[in-house]
């Protein structure tokens, strides 16, 4: 796909925490599928990974800079301040190394998939790719926080998902790392991208 094309936006999270009586209700594993915008999704490795399939045929590392990680910071502690009704509880959100790690080990599989099913137990993961180019790391997680139209607190989503959203505002999260790189002949949902930048970011409680 050229940079002419349409961009597709696809996003993907999944939280298997138990209820914590936290600002967001918990994420169940979900696709969204946009043709409009940029995004999509990507995988999460915590140490070993299982049952990966559809193995593209190369990828590049993309290093996220400072200034793309304070910029992701920044995004999310200022959609988790803006919740309603407010929070008393809500954490700052900080940046994890070990999460970031973990979070390129699974996008360097450049696969369209949440996973290992064991760390998802302990974790969250909200997933973005796009075929397009971007002017800023926070373009492909914009659609995450524009799901907050469908959400009402608890737990009322009115749209096709929501849970992208609530895991950014999951009032007890406290921790993010995220990972991007550049797939090449990636599989999405049955189509062959020819090029593709993966974002995966997994969250985890203090």
């Amino acid at each position: 796909m050229g940079a002419a094309c349409v961009q597709l936006l696809l996003a993907a999270t999944l939280w298997m925490m138990p209820h914590m009586g936290a600002t967001a209700a918990a994420a169940a594993a979900t696709d969204l599928l946009n043709t409009t915008r940029v995004g999509a999704e990507a995988q999460f490795d915590f140490r070993t990974l299982t049952g990966a399939v559809g193995a593209p045929r190369s990828r590049r590392r993309r290093a996220i800079s400072s200034r793309e990680i304070n910029a992701l910071l920044d995004y999310h502690n200022r959609v988790r301040s803006q919740v309603f009704p407010p929070a008393a509880n809500m954490e700052f959100m900080l940046w994890d190394e070990g999460l970031a790690k973990s979070a390129d080990s699974w996008a360097s599989r450049c696969i369209w998939d949440h996973g290992p099913t064991q760390a998802m137990r302990y974790m969250g993961q909200n997933l973005s790719i796009t075929s397009g180019r971007y002017q800023s790391i926070t373009d492909l997680v914009r659609s995450w926080y524009d799901e907050r139209h469908h959400f009402s607190y608890p737990n009322r989503c009115s749209g096709s998902v929501c849970s992208h959203y609530t895991q950014m505002v999951w009032a007890s999260t406290n921790r993010v790392g995220c990972a991007l790189r550049k797939c090449f002949n990636m599989n999405v949902f049955g189509s062959a991208w020819r090029e593709a930048t993966l974002l995966v970011c997994n969250y985890s409680i203090k």
